[in-house]
């Protein structure tokens, strides 16, 4: 159940605990020994009784397979009551039919006892002692079982020791549940799938909830931390938030109008439009969690900025420092990653440098024999991703480059905000083991790191970097890319040209919009061709400064002796420019929200 904000309420929802469902304490483990089997292979068993020939009982008709098997299944679960259970149904009580004491002083008998063993559908009457030896339990505790039968009780219970304080503590407990259950949390910002578990606000923690409490019940309620924190854990799955930085503008926008709005009319309103978004959202994760037959799926993104060099000092924290790039092309189950790297005195970080990536990515790929269909996720980052470049450059590959059985390429983005991809997993994986490295002077350190998780390619050894805007001579830009959400990319019937489709939603088509091509009048496919560019970024002479001055504080004014930074002189006085420099295509992500569209 949610409020009218959209956010959960904790006690209306059985999300679990978040408590250990095994709790295996010291207590716990010698209890468990205690009504284990300590004897599998039956070393200590042995025949206790002469009823071989005996016409009632068939102790002797039991072999030790036998006996085995009873064992196993006895012992399969170390719990008392479900042993006693099964010993409970080996027993049958009968009322003697006449009494009579062969003592003076002796007791008349209330029951009578006879033991059985199922043995393959077979039930066969053995004595008490055999009982004993098959499974290994003591007299005494028969004769506690066929008191609790005579008495009439079907179920056997425990009666032995108990919890005598929870009735004192039922008003608290109920206090304390009732205070959680009115917090108001969401369900994790990253998650893909949905998750039992909710997250309150990152300002609180169990410590800040208790204070609250305390603050508003009276004395005969407040309950110290200990017990407040076993309640929290033991009946509810909630977690505490960490505070985001991408989160979607249009949910915070609406979730704030809501929050201000006195017009139920308008709340019902806006909460219709922030639930059609969000499923709209989530229509990206479906169509990547879908498989569709001969199609192949990969996700690519760029990852933030890594800085050489890498250091704790103080001055690192004001100083710029060259960037080295990262970017990920990997399946959508994020296995077998592909890292394209370059640094920032080699080229840019714009559609030059991913469409060329991409392109290197698909020449070396080898697809499945019945696959013919690519398709691609990525984020809607303008200046990188969405651009009328990349989609040239996957024109080019698809009728120059790819096999006659691969026929079209779709890419899909998502509606921004909700963009936490398979690639962003990766990444997680990466920025974990790189935390543990306060220290990185060298790119090779970097490039070690990554390897181990997944195969790195060097631009200028293992891929170049190819004019892609050089194909504009021949193609035009494609129209609405801005507000589409879907491109579709097909090889023509004779396949001497390639066709291109958007599409604003993700379930539904437009049918008014056709596969058009991009060739401008007079071009053909077969004119397009792409160069290779020539290696080389200027940097700011701001940046070259700031960076020989984090170099003498790190190294001395000698910097360029230091085995691990001497790489750094030839780039410092290869590159530099001593006016601004302005950055190639290097355009923001979509920063302006469309209008949204209330349907699917």
């Amino acid at each position: 159940m949610r409020s009218e904000g959209g956010e959960h309420i904790v006690g209306d929802s059985d999300r679990g605990s978040r408590k250990r469902q095994l709790n295996l304490t010291s207590r716990e483990r010698k209890k468990r020994m205690r009504y284990s089997n300590h004897d599998p292979d039956l070393q200590q068993f042995n025949i206790v009784c002469n009823h071989k020939n005996n016409p009632n009982l068939q102790c002797g008709h039991v072999g030790r397979d036998d006996v085995m098997k009873l064992r196993e299944t006895f012992y399969k679960n170390p719990n008392k009551l479900i042993q006693d259970g099964i010993l409970a149904s080996c027993i049958k009580l009968n009322i003697p039919k006449r009494q009579r004491s062969r003592k003076l002083d002796g007791k008349s008998h209330s029951f009578s006892v006879k033991y059985y063993v199922y043995i393959n559908r077979e039930t066969l009457q053995v004595c008490q002692k055999f009982i004993m030896a098959v499974y290994n339990v003591g007299q005494r505790r028969l004769n506690t079982i066929c008191k609790k039968l005579q008495s009439g009780d079907e179920v056997i219970k425990e009666n032995r020791g108990g919890d005598t304080r929870t009735s004192k503590f039922v008003e608290k407990l109920n206090a304390v549940k009732s205070f959680i259950s009115q917090l108001q949390g969401n369900e994790s910002h990253y998650g893909r799938k949905k998750s039992r578990r909710i997250y309150v606000s990152s300002e609180y923690n169990i410590s800040v909830l208790w204070q609250l409490y305390n603050k508003n019940s009276p004395d005969s309620l407040k309950v110290n931390y200990k017990y407040f924190s076993r309640v929290f854990n033991k009946y509810f799955n909630i977690g505490f938030g960490s505070p985001a930085t991408d989160i979607c503008s249009y949910c915070v926008r609406t979730q704030t109008k809501i929050g201000i709005s006195k017009s139920s009319s308008e709340k019902q309103k806006l909460s219709t439009e922030l639930k059609v978004h969000k499923f709209r959202a989530s229509q990206f994760y479906k169509l990547m969690k879908a498989e569709e037959p001969n199609t192949i799926s990969y996700c690519f993104d760029l990852q933030q900025v890594q800085v050489l060099p890498k250091i704790p000092i103080q001055e690192a924290f004001y100083a710029q420092q060259l960037s080295l790039y990262f970017f990920c092309i990997t399946k959508v189950n994020c296995q077998k990653p592909i890292f394209y790297t370059w640094m920032e005195h080699q080229a840019g970080r714009g559609a030059t440098e991913i469409s060329s990536a991409i392109i290197d990515f698909l020449k070396k790929s080898e697809f499945p024999e019945n696959s013919t269909k690519i398709r691609f996720f990525a984020d809607g980052c303008g200046g990188q991703n969405k651009n009328s470049h990349v989609i040239h450059a996957l024109m080019f590959w698809l009728h120059k480059l790819s096999d006659e059985k691969m026929t079209e390429i779709e890419i899909i983005f998502p509606i921004r905000g909700h963009s936490y991809l398979p690639a962003d997993r990766v990444f997680g994986r990466i920025e974990k083991v790189l935390r543990s490295h306060s220290t990185i002077k060298t790119p090779d350190r970097y490039w070690d790191i990554y390897t181990k998780v997944g195969e790195v390619r060097r631009l200028g050894s293992d891929w170049n970097l190819l004019d892609i805007k050089h194909m504009l001579l021949w193609l035009k830009k494609v129209n609405g890319i801005s507000s589409s959400r879907r491109f579709f990319i097909k090889k023509t019937v004779n396949t001497n040209n390639i066709v291109v489709k958007s599409e604003v939603l993700y379930r539904s088509t437009d049918e008014t919009k056709k596969f058009q091509s991009l060739l401008k009048p007079r071009a053909r496919f077969d004119q397009v061709n792409l160069p290779e560019l020539s290696l080389g970024h200027t940097l700011k002479k701001k940046k070259i400064d700031s960076l020989k001055t984090l170099l003498e504080s790190l190294s001395g004014k000698d910097w360029y002796n230091d085995p691990e930074l001497e790489w750094f002189f030839p780039i410092l006085t290869a590159y530099c420019e001593d006016g601004e420099t302005v950055a190639e295509e290097n355009q923001e992500c979509e920063c302006t929200d469309m209008e949204e569209v209330n349907f699917i």
